[in-house]
C-alpha cells in the first residue's frame, strides 16, 4: 500500500537572535505554547481565524491534553485538534484526519539563551492521489505557513513578555 500523499515540513528559527530585545528564557516560550494552545489566533493570525476549547484532559502518562476546534483562514475550515504538551519541550496539534503539528523549543550549544524554535508539520492530502502537481502547489504554500507561523509565534511571545502577558522570570 503507498502511503497517503503529504507533505512534511520543518522550519526553524533562531528565538533570540542578535540584537532581539527582551531576550526570550525557555520558561517564557514554556509559558507562550501554552497560551497559543488555547488561543491560536493571537500568535499565527494569519493562518488561525478562532481557537475554541472543547475539553481538557490527561494521557496516560500524565501529560495535559487539549481538545479544541480552531477555524483556519484559508476555506474557513473548521478542524477539531488534540493538543499534547510535553513540557517543557514541544506540542503536539493532531488532526483528525491525521495531520499532525509539531513545535519544540530545542537548545543550542551556547548558553541559556541560544533557543530555537521548529515547527514540523505532516499534512495529509489524499485529494491529491495521483496529481504530483497539486501536491508541489500546496506544499510551496504549506512551506510559506510554515515560515510565517515560527516567526510570528516568537513575535508574539517576544510582544507578550514586554507588556507583561507573559510574566518575566
Amino acid at each position: 500500500m503507498a502511503p497517503t500523499p503529504a507533505n512534511n515540513i520543518a522550519y526553524t528559527a533562531p528565538i533570540n537572535p542578535p540584537n532581539a530585545h527582551p531576550l526570550l528564557t525557555y520558561e517564557q516560550i514554556w509559558q507562550g505554547l501554552q497560551r497559543k494552545i488555547r488561543a491560536g489566533q493571537d500568535f499565527v493570525g494569519g493562518a488561525i481565524v478562532s481557537t475554541d476549547v472543547i475539553s481538557t484532559s490527561e494521557t496516560e502518562h500524565g501529560h495535559p491534553v487539549t481538545v479544541r476546534e480552531v477555524v483556519f483562514r484559508d476555506g474557513n475550515r473548521r478542524v477539531r485538534e488534540k493538543c499534547i504538551a510535553y513540557e517543557p519541550m514541544k506540542v503536539e496539534f493532531h488532526q483528525d484526519d491525521g495531520s499532525k503539528v509539531q513545535n519544540v523549543i530545542s537548545q543550542g550549544g551556547r548558553g541559556d539563551t541560544d533557543l530555537y524554535m521548529t515547527y514540523t508539520f505532516e499534512w495529509l492530502h489524499p485529494e491529491c492521489e495521483g496529481d504530483e502537481a497539486a501536491l508541489a502547489a500546496k506544499k510551496e504554500k504549506e512551506w510559506n505557513i510554515a515560515k510565517m507561523a515560527v516567526e510570528k509565534t516568537i513575535e508574539v511571545m517576544r510582544e507578550m513578555v514586554k507588556d507583561g502577558r507573559i510574566s518575566v522570570q
